[in-house]
């Protein structure tokens, strides 16, 4: 507000004239001036202060005025900020939304109910190949998906169990998912069949193609299986040689995922003879003494 206490444009011009400026027109007048000089003087110098006051009223308006339109500003920029936010929050969680419930947001596809089976590994299964992650065989069996369709299809129990997550926190999950979409717990690699080795390798191949993996990760996984497939060993009378491709198949698979990206990193598609026939003396070795320890029991 302006500083001054009233409007010197509504101030009126005082007339020096009549007896309420009696005293000031004689101390003018002792000084050597007449009455109308008196009288012209006090009349200029009120003049003058209210010319002055106007000034200091019209300078205080505007700085008001001023004032006013930057708190306006303020306010509206706040509220604009304000609104941005609340948008920029409701996009983050929508997005997290659309993260957490892919399938909720899923364009419906313009096609008819597939007359042959679908072939689809459990949603972790799937996951998993998403981030270029280790992820057991079993998933991509016939038993696998088999499996994962009909706990897909089959309504919850209500059965919940504790399952420590990766955090190292536990918390309840429903049975069927503490099993990762299926019945029971899959298989390691190393206790595949042939038939179900044969038939999850292709699928998973399948599966890096369509999660865009690099395509050398892709070329060095397919020569690593057909070397497993087309080792003379995979037709050996001798049963631990033909359990060691399986075995060795098992464990480099899985180390290969837990090095690569470090300097430990290697190559899986020459088969490392050497390892392999490790692997076969360790088998016979372990079958060995389990068939003592029965023997002494």
């Amino acid at each position: 507000m302006p500083p001054l206490h009233s409007n010197p444009y509504d101030t009126a011009q005082p007339d020096f004239a009549t007896e309420a400026h009696a005293d000031a027109q004689l101390a003018l007048t002792e000084g050597g001036l007449s009455e109308a000089q008196a009288i012209e003087s006090l009349t200029r110098l009120w003049t003058l202060s209210n010319e002055r006051e106007k000034a200091e009223w019209d300078r205080a308006i505007v700085e008001e005025q001023h004032a006013l339109e930057e708190a306006r500003q303020t306010a509206a920029d706040a509220k604009e900020c304000q609104c941005q936010q609340s948008q920029a929050d409701k996009e983050a969680t929508l997005a997290e939304e659309h993260k957490k419930h892919k399938s909720k947001f899923t364009p419906v596809p313009n096609a008819k109910v597939p007359v042959e089976p679908l072939c689809i590994p459990v949603r972790y299964a799937l996951k998993q190949m998403e981030s270029s992650s280790y992820v057991e065989l079993y998933y991509f069996t016939n038993q696998g998906i088999s499996e994962a369709e009909e706990v897909a299809t089959t309504p919850s129990d209500g059965t919940y169990v504790w399952k420590t997550q990766e955090d190292g926190m536990h918390s309840l999950v429903e049975a069927s998912s503490a099993k990762r979409g299926l019945k029971s717990d899959p298989l390691p690699d190393d206790r595949l069949t042939w038939e179900q080795f044969f038939e999850a390798t292709p699928r998973m191949i399948r599966f890096m193609v369509r999660y865009q993996w690099p395509q050398g990760c892709i070329d060095m996984f397919g020569k690593f299986w057909l070397n497993i497939q087309s080792h003379p060993w995979r037709t050996s009378t001798d049963p631990f040689a033909k359990k060691a491709l399986l075995s060795y198949q098992a464990k480099q698979h899985c180390i290969w995922h837990y090095s690569i990206g470090t300097p430990c990193g290697f190559s899986l598609a020459e088969i490392e003879e050497e390892v392999l026939k490790r692997t076969r003396d360790e088998l016979a070795h372990s079958s060995f003494n389990a068939e003592l320890s029965r023997m002494q029991a």
